[in-house]
């Protein structure tokens, strides 16, 4: 028997999913997926990683950027693509219109505020960019970081829309070398 990935669906994916909780309960740090994305291989293995952990058939993803990414989530998870304004997983790629998907992205409801999407942004490199503060629930006191532009110009978006708490959207930015950052919907940025 031949296997289609060297990526073992049962440990590598429970390794995978802890590294997604750390980034996320952690705003600013950033952990390596690379290792376990490179069991994948091909040019989408950061997203399709994620998408590995996060999509199945029980939920809906879209994908901003490349029609090749959607074909191999649903390839990969059994999920059908859906519109950016119903996904509760919404991957752009490098390039792609950010703005359009932060704009679409649903938040929730007051009464289901757990119906909001996730954002995953794919970035060229996280750890190229301003010095940028971040402050909210999971960092102590405020923490700075180095925040490539492409988050900051999303961050910034999503913070123009003013979500009522505990309305909004959840990042993970991840970059080509392998590195993710999570931002939950609470993280604040400031420049500095």
């Amino acid at each position: 028997m031949q296997k289609a990935y060297e990526f073992d669906f049962v440990y590598d994916m429970q390794a995978a999913f802890r590294l997604l909780l750390e980034a996320l309960s952690n705003p600013g740090r950033i952990v390596e997926l690379g290792a376990l994305a490179q069991k994948l291989g091909g040019a989408f293995a950061m997203p399709l990683t994620i998408a590995a952990v996060l999509v199945d058939n029980e939920v809906s993803f879209a994908v901003c950027g490349s029609d090749v990414l959607a074909e191999k989530i649903t390839e990969l998870t059994l999920a059908k693509p859906a519109a950016l304004d119903e996904a509760d997983y919404i991957f752009v790629t490098e390039g792609a219109d950010w703005q359009a998907a932060v704009q679409a992205a649903k938040c929730g409801t007051l009464r289901d505020p757990h119906q909001s999407a996730t954002v995953i942004l794919c970035v060229a490199d996280l750890q190229v960019g301003k010095l940028q503060r971040l402050s909210g629930p999971g960092i102590k006191d405020v923490q700075e970081i180095i925040m490539c532009p492409e988050l900051q110009a999303v961050l910034s978006k999503r913070d123009e829309q003013e979500y009522e708490y505990p309305l909004g959207l959840d990042f993970f930015a991840l970059d080509q070398r392998g590195f993710l950052m999570g931002i939950p919907r609470k993280t604040r940025i400031e420049s500095r």
